[in-house]
């Protein structure tokens, strides 16, 4: 397919002299730029947000008892263990 597009003079002067140093042509470094971008985006979702796991603070944190420390999956199993096998 054939496409038309405008780009600054500049910018299309460097590509072309770049290209003809590489012994390309603008078309091929074109195509291979698309292909590069579209790879991109297809390896990383655009809509996950990007998260800060050194300050992360879960959603309910604030309902968890100050005296609660250990998140580890061993002591939440003891938990729910303990919780389980007592009399309502």
């Amino acid at each position: 397919m054939k496409a038309t597009f405008e780009i600054p003079d500049e910018l299309y002067r460097e590509v072309k002299a770049e290209t003809a140093r590489e012994g390309r042509t603008v078309r091929e470094v074109a195509i291979t730029l698309f292909q590069q971008w579209l790879r991109q985006k297809k390896q990383v979702p655009s809509s996950a947000p990007a998260v800060d796991w050194l300050g992360f603070q879960a959603p309910l944190s604030h309902l968890m008892p100050e005296e609660v420390t250990d998140h580890s999956t061993e002591t939440m199993r003891q938990s729910i263990t303990r919780d389980w096998n007592e009399p309502a």
